[in-house]
Formats: C-alpha cells, structure tokens, sequence
C-alpha cells in the first residue's frame, strides 16, 4: 500500500508549501526531523506571514520537493536576537512587576509569541537543536501559563493555534493534536476552522487514524464556499479512503482533484505544459493521477473508468486517466495491460481527437515489447481507420488531418513489411499484400518526398513478380514525373519533383525497358507487335530523358531496329538519325546498327544514294571477319544496281552502265552481279563500245556458264564482233545462235549471217580487222 507524505506547522505555509506531494509518495518525517525541516521552512515565518492570513500557492512559492533540497539561506540574526532578547526581558520584568490582569494577560500571551519568534529564528539560523527545543518549551509554558490564568479569554482560539504549532515544532505531535480538538471543541466558529481541521487531518493521517483524518478532511470539504485548503483537503480524504480500502470512495475524491483543475483544460497538453496551472498544483495532479491509477488497478482496470467519468468535465479529462494507468502498467512491467487499456479508449471513444494519438502509443508499446504480430495487427487496423478512405475522416476532419503523419508511417511499415515477406515466401499472396500497401501509399500521399522512391519499390517487387505489365507502368510513372510546362523531363544533379535522385529515376526508366521487353517475350505471336510498339515507345523515351546513360545509345538502337522490322520506316529512320547524331558519339556497334536500319529505309523509300552512303558507312565500321559483311555487301550491290537502274529509265545511258559496272568491279561476290555484268554490257552496247561490251559478255559467259542469260549472251556478242571486224568469232557466234534456234527460218538467217562473216574472215586471212563505215 503506498504512504504520502505530510508536512509540519505553521499555516502560513500550510496553503502555499504543504500537501503537495511527492511522485515518489516519502513517508511522513518522523520527529527527529522536524527540526531541520523547521529550520527550513521558518524563513517564510520570519519573513512576515501572518498567522491568518493563507493565500494560494504560486509558482514563486515553494513545494516540499524544492524544500527537500534547498539550503536555507543565512539569516544576519545578531541584531534581531538582540532586539527579541530585549523585548523578552521586557516582558519578563512588567511580569515580575506584578501587572494588573490585562497587562498580566498580555504579558504572557506577548511571551509566547516572542518566544515561538526567537525559536524560528534560532532554526533558521541552525544555532542548534538545544536551543530552539528550551525556547519552544518556553512558549509552551507561557501559553499554558495564560490558557490557565484566562481559560475564557475572547482571543483564546489563536493562543490555542499557536500552542498547538509549538507543540509540533517540540516534536510532540499528539499533544499537538489535543489542542487543535480543544480549539475545535471549544470554538467551533473560529476564523480558523478551516485551517485546523486540516491541520487535525494531517496529525490524524500521520498518526494513521485514517477514519478521523477523513472526518477532519470532510470537515474542511463541508464548509460553504471552498478555501484555499480545500484541493488538498480533498486530496487527502482521498487517500484517507485509500488507506482504509475504500477505493471508490477514494477514487472519487481524487477524480474530485482533477475536476477543479482540468475540466478546461486541453486533454492533449501534457501537465507540464500547462502554464494556467502552478508548479503545487501541477504537483498535487500529478500525484493525484498516480493514485488514482493505483486505485483503477486495484478496481477493475480500464472497465472502471466509464462508470466514474460520465459527467461532461470527467469526459473532458477522461484520455488522462487511460494514459496513466497505461502508464503504471508499463511502469510494471506489463505491456499486454497497458496496450490494452489505451485501446479501450479508442473503442469507447473511436472519433475522439486523442483516439489516433493512442492506438499509436499501443503500436509503440507492442513493439518496444518484441510483440511483432500484435504490432502488425495494430497498424493495420490504424491505417484502414484512419485512412483517407475510413470513417474518421468524416467524423473528425481536424484531428484526421493531424493523423495523417503516423497514417503514411505506418503504410510504408505494412507496404516494406509485407514486401520482405513477399520477397521471402514468394506467394502470389503476399506480393498482392504488399501491391495493396504500396498502392493505398501512392494514393494517399502522392506528394511525399518518398512516393517515387516507393513506388520504384513497388515495380522491383512486382517484375519479381513477373507481373511485368504492371512493373513497367510503374517503373515509368518513377523515371518520368509529371513536370510543369516549362520544365524539361530531363534529369538535373537535384532530386526530381517527385522526390527522387536523377540515378534512381535513371533505373527506373532502363527496368520499365526490361519489363516490356519480357512482356514480349512471354507474350503469344500474334500479341507481340502492339507489345513491341510499347516497348520501344518506353527505349526511345529512356534515351531522350538519359542520353548520358551508357545505356541509351543500345536501346535507342534496339528501337531504330524494331521499328523497321514492324514496316515503321518513318520512325525507324527517324530514332537512327538520332542516334548517329547523339554527342558524344555512340559506340561504333549501336552506329552500325542505325547505318543499317538507314540503309534499309533509303533504299526502300527509292533514295538509292543514301541507301548506297550509309551502307558504305556502315561497312567502314564492320570488322573484316564480321559474318554481316556478306550482307552489307549485296545491299551495296543492289544499291548501285538499283541507280543503275534508275539512269537508264532515265535515259542516262553512259551513268547506267558506269553503275552497273562498279556492281562488278565493287561488289564481284554479291549475288546482283550476275544481272549487273549483263545489263552493263548490254548498255555498253548502246554506247557502241563494242570492246568493253565484248569483254563484259566473254566474262560472263565463262563464270557465268548456267545462268538463263546466257541465251542472250550470243547475239549481243555477234553484234560486238561484227562491229569490231572479228568475223571469225562473229560467225562463231551467229553459228551458236543457229544451233540453239528452234525457229527453222530463225536458224537458217543465223546460218546465213554466219556464212557470210566466214567468208569475210577468210578474205582477210591473218589481216588486221577492217574498219566499218559508221
């Protein structure tokens, strides 16, 4: 059972330094220590108080915990000891005179007085325990001395006071007490009834006459308009009940403390924070707190409080009660009870303004106690019902407001909590636990400095996930923010708006590129291109916001070379003049690769020549062992066959053949040189260079042997002989045509034609071909 503390004479500082009591609960200073607590105290005393005259305590005054430690201060006594010594000797003699009885009356009362003044001084000055214990005596004596002379005397009240303190300096307390019944019996008026029965009560309760001290307290309680005794009266009729196992009846008293003191004040200020309330009065709470939490315990707990709270200033106060006694519990080593009680508020009062603020002291209760599990359970039921989406939103916006801090703590808790149990289980489950926590984050608190770096979070733990859809869009919502008109999407060496570093958003738009690129991979062929489109929408926004990654000139590359392959040569054109024109330079790989795709585009847009540029540049870059030589080489041929084309549609004549001819002088391996070598005789005819054409036609029939032009081959080199004077091999020629003539009438004109150039062969035996008129 715990003790209070109680405190010696006189009552000037009965209301301003007594009964306030110590958290601790010190036991009442025996005896042997008054004096010393006396000496402390009597500066007041010596300092002018009156007997009568109590006023309430202030902030100035002093509490029995800053007496305990303060050092009385030096009291310059040599004069006032002369003075009190004088005035002593006075009075001794006009007694000794034999005075008439009122001068004898006064004499013995201004004795007394003189005396208890002398014994306050000689304590605070610490000249020694004999010397105010013989001057207590002697106000003693002097006031029995005129009790017994004037037992009916009109003052006889205050002579009883003041016999009654000097009888509680001398360290006899019961005698103390019987005079204060003998003043109370035999004045029941007195201007200082409040007073002494107070007092009576505080002798009573140390003396443990626990009944009686209640009854003096109920006395002082009793009196029609309340005093400056009356808290602490009240106060102590509470312990009084307590220590007598009345605990209602305690509880009520108490309870009674705080009604004076806090029915307006604000519940979530901290006692100490209150400047209306004095450091006694915030003393007296706090102790009154402290029992009244012993006393909950001792009842029912938590369930005892709603039944005692029920009136409009109890309400008002009523969180203060849940947290001490949450408080004391823990104090005891009992986290389970006091998570429990403060969660019994929150469910008595669900839309009060403290609710929030307590189911959060119960997570850090449950945590700070290793209970992980009822953590959990705690902050999810926090979030759901202080959520943006829960009822107290609407019940009490102000406070959800307030709450809406330890609402986004406790998300991102539950969202990283459930992604590393995701990350550990792999169960669909729990990944989809965790997506909902981030999510309810993102949504909820879209402004946070930490929602980019969440939802990154997010995307990591849904592409493990292989829910690579979902990723990537998330992923690019991370690497590009919403940014204002004037604001380019490009990384800066400050944190993006959304709150996250340019080298984090920088891996969040190179990931959301591998998302897609899985979501293609997964994905059935006939789905792919729409897929595809989406993932080189995601390459080519990756290298427009990062061109300084190291990264960016293969993606955009990868997306120059899908877009070709999906029939989008605008775009694909278009991503590959971007990436040869990127500086610095991008690697000679990724320039390949666009020379390609430009190539390509050219040369199916009919721009030959550029087609013919870049496939040279490229080639430039391709190692001489690379396998795609053999490709870049035919696509050169068939560039320089398709101008060659070109000038003879356009009747260029001499251009064509120098096109179709450098197909064969600079491309001899690739597959175009077969009609290339023909069609550059053939126009090499046209420009009746009958020498050059020869020659091209007698190349190709000896590499060329099988090829379906060479039944063309013949009559073009019949032409050329004839022209040139070679009748032989012109007859020769004209002979093969013949021969391979299925036209009878066609054969015998060859034959005739070749007999004819036989004849002219021979008529010029081994002379020089003749020249033919033009």
């Amino acid at each position: 059972m715990p003790s209070r503390p109680a405190t010696p004479w006189p009552s000037c500082w009965i209301a301003a330094v007594t009964h306030r009591r110590n958290p601790s609960m010190p036991r009442r200073p025996e005896p042997r220590h008054l004096t010393t607590l006396a000496a402390a105290l009597s500066v007041a005393w010596l300092g002018g108080c009156s007997l009568w005259s109590s006023r309430p305590a202030g902030d100035d005054e002093p509490t029995l915990r800053t007496l305990a430690e303060r050092t009385p201060p030096a009291i310059q006594t040599g004069k006032l000891r002369s003075t009190e010594d004088q005035a002593l000797a006075a009075w001794r003699a006009l007694l000794a005179a034999q005075p008439n009885p009122r001068q004898r009356a006064q004499a013995l009362r201004r004795l007394g007085d003189l005396e208890m003044d002398r014994s306050d001084s000689a304590l605070a000055a610490d000249t020694g325990a004999s010397a105010p214990q013989a001057s207590h005596r002697e106000a003693i004596a002097s006031y029995q001395a005129y009790l017994k002379a004037y037992p009916q005397a009109p003052d006889n009240d205050r002579v009883l006071y003041q016999l009654a303190r000097a009888h509680e300096l001398d360290g006899e307390p019961e005698a103390a007490l019987a005079t204060l019944d003998r003043l109370v019996a035999s004045y029941p008026a007195t201007r200082y009834l409040d007073e002494v029965q107070f007092r009576r009560g505080e002798l009573l309760f140390t003396a443990r006459q626990y009944p009686a001290a209640e009854q003096a307290y109920s006395a002082v309680l009793a009196r029609p308009e309340p005093t400056v005794f009356h808290d602490r009266a009240l106060y102590m009729q509470g312990w009084s009940r307590f220590k007598q196992g009345q605990l209602d009846g305690a509880l009520e008293a108490f309870l009674g403390v705080l009604d004076g003191k806090l029915a307006d004040q604000d519940p979530a200020v901290p006692l100490e924070q209150l400047d209306s309330l004095s450091r006694a009065d915030r003393e007296l709470l706090d102790d009154s707190f402290r029992v009244v939490s012993l006393t909950l315990e001792n009842l029912q707990g938590a369930a005892s409080i709603p039944p005692v709270t029920a009136t409009p200033a109890r309400q008002h106060y009523q969180v203060r009660l849940y947290r001490r006694l949450a408080a004391l519990y823990l104090q005891q080593d009992r986290p389970k009870d006091a998570a429990d009680t403060l969660l019994a508020f929150t469910r008595l009062r669900p839309e009060d303004a403290q609710a929030p603020a307590l189911q959060n002291e119960v997570i850090g209760i449950y945590a700070q106690a290793g209970f992980a599990q009822q953590a959990q359970r705690v902050k999810v039921d926090f979030v759901t019902r202080y959520g943006a989406r829960g009822p107290y939103r609407q019940a009490n916006p102000g406070a959800w407001q307030d709450a809406q801090p330890q609402v986004r703590e406790h998300l991102a808790e539950l969202a990283r909590q459930a992604h590393a149990q995701a990350q550990q289980s792999h169960a669909p489950a729990d990944v989809a636990q965790a997506v909902q926590w981030y999510r309810t984050l993102l949504t909820d608190f879209p402004d946070h400095p930490e929602t980019a770096e969440n939802r990154f979070l997010m995307a990591e733990l849904l592409f493990e996930a292989r829910r690579f859809d979902e990723a990537a869009l998330a992923y690019e919502q991370t690497a590009y923010p919403a940014q204002t008109p004037d604001t380019p999407d490009t990384p800066t060496d400050k944190p993006s708006p959304a709150g996250m570093a340019p080298a984090r958003r920088t891996e969040a738009g190179y990931a959301a590129v591998l998302a897609r690129a899985e979501l293609v991979k997964a994905a059935p062929q006939a789905n792919r291109p729409a897929l595809e489109r989406d993932q080189v929408a995601s390459e080519l926004r990756f290298a427009q916001a990062f061109p300084a990654d190291s990264r960016a000139p293969a993606v955009q590359a990868h997306a120059a070379e899908t877009l070709y392959r999906l029939g989008d040569a605008p775009g694909a054109n278009a991503a590959a003049l971007a990436l040869l024109q990127r500086q610095p330079a991008a690697p000679e790989a990724q320039r390949r690769t666009a020379l390609n795709v430009l190539a390509h585009t050219r040369f199916e847009d009919g721009a030959f020549d550029e087609a013919e540029r870049y496939t040279r540049e490229a080639l430039a870059l391709t190692p001489a062992a690379d396998a795609s030589r053999r490709d870049l080489t035919e696509r050169l041929a068939a560039s320089l066959y398709k101008q060659g084309e070109q000038a003879r549609t356009a009747g260029d004549t001499r251009r064509a053949a120098e096109l179709f001819t450098r197909v064969t002088t600079e491309t001899p391996e690739a597959s175009a040189r077969v009609a290339a070598q023909f069609d550059a005789a053939t126009q090499r005819l046209a420009l009746k260079d009958w020498a050059g054409a020869s020659q091209l036609l007698e190349d190709f029939r000896q590499r060329f042997p099988r090829d379906a032009l060479q039944a063309q081959v013949p009559p073009k080199l019949a032409l050329a002989y004839s022209e040139q004077g070679r009748w032989a091999d012109a007859a020769a020629e004209a002979e093969r045509i013949a021969q391979n003539e299925t036209d009878p009438e066609r054969a015998r004109a060859a034959r005739w034609q070749a007999a004819q150039w036989a004849d002219q062969a021979q008529a010029a035996p081994g002379a020089p071909p003749r020249a033919r008129a033009e």
